[in-house]
C-alpha cells in the first residue's frame, strides 16, 4: 500500500478542521444566552437616537421632563422615553429597571438609569451621569452645561433651593418640593478648583402617589 505524503495529507485535511471546528463554536453559542452576555447586551446597546444629542440637548430634555414629575408613577421607563425621547432598552417584564447609554463629544458618555433608594423596592429615582472614560479628572469645556440651567426654572417652579457641603471636587445643589427631590452635582470646569461649574450628575426622586 502506498504511503501517503504528510504534507499533502495536512493540506487536504485543514479544511475539514476548520469546518468542524466552526460547527463546535455554533453548538457552544446557540444554547440560552448566560446572564452576564444578557447584562452586557442590555448595557452596550447604543441606538443611533441615543448618540444624536448634544449636552445641550441632552439636559434641555431632562430639565423639562423633571418639570412635568409630580410623583414616582412619573419615573417610570416608558414615561421617560416619551418625555425624554431615548431608547432605554425595556423589558417587558421590568419596565422600570433600565441603563441606557448614549456617546456625547470627546469622548464624552452619559447614562440615565433607575435607582433604588430602598432595597427590595420598586425604583424610584433617576439617575443622569456624565462621565469620560479613563480620565481622572477630564475638561467637561465640551459639553459643559452650568447649573443656572436647571437653577431659575426649578426656582420658578416653586422649587426650594439648598446647598450640601463641597466634598472632594464636588459641588451639591438641592432643589426640592414635597413630592420631587433634585440633587445636581457640579464639578470645576476646567480643574477640581475651577470657578466655573458644569453639571456632572443630576439625581431624581419623587414621592409614592397619593391615594
Amino acid at each position: 500500500m502506498p504511503k501517503l505524503d504528510s504534507h499533502l495529507l495536512a493540506t487536504r485535511l485543514a479544511p475539514l478542521v476548520c469546518v468542524l471546528a466552526a460547527c463546535a463554536c455554533a453548538t457552544t453559542t446557540a444554547g440560552p444566552t448566560s446572564v452576564q452576555e444578557k447584562a452586557a447586551m442590555t448595557e452596550s446597546a447604543s441606538p443611533a437616537l441615543n448618540d444624536s444629542l448634544s449636552a445641550q440637548q441632552l439636559h434641555d430634555r431632562l430639565l423639562a421632563w423633571i418639570l412635568s414629575v409630580n410623583d414616582a408613577r412619573d419615573l417610570s421607563g416608558p414615561n421617560i422615553e416619551k418625555r425624554i425621547g431615548l431608547d432605554l432598552g425595556l423589558a417587558p417584564e421590568t419596565p422600570n429597571n433600565f441603563h441606557a447609554v448614549g456617546t456625547l463629544s470627546e469622548g464624552w458618555r452619559y447614562s440615565l438609569s433607575s435607582v433604588k433608594t430602598t432595597p427590595g423596592q420598586e425604583p424610584h429615582a433617576v439617575l443622569l451621569n456624565m462621565r469620560r472614560t479613563g480620565d481622572g479628572y477630564a475638561d467637561m469645556t465640551r459639553i459643559c452645561v452650568g447649573l443656572e440651567h436647571y437653577q431659575s426654572p426649578l426656582i420658578a417652579a416653586g422649587f426650594e433651593a439648598s446647598e450640601r457641603p463641597r466634598r472632594g471636587g464636588t459641588e451639591y445643589r438641592i432643589f426640592r418640593t414635597k413630592k420631587v427631590h433634585v440633587r445636581i452635582e457640579l464639578h470645576g470646569k476646567t480643574t477640581p478648583l475651577d470657578e466655573k461649574l458644569c453639571v456632572s450628575r443630576v439625581f431624581v426622586a419623587a414621592a409614592p402617589p397619593q391615594g
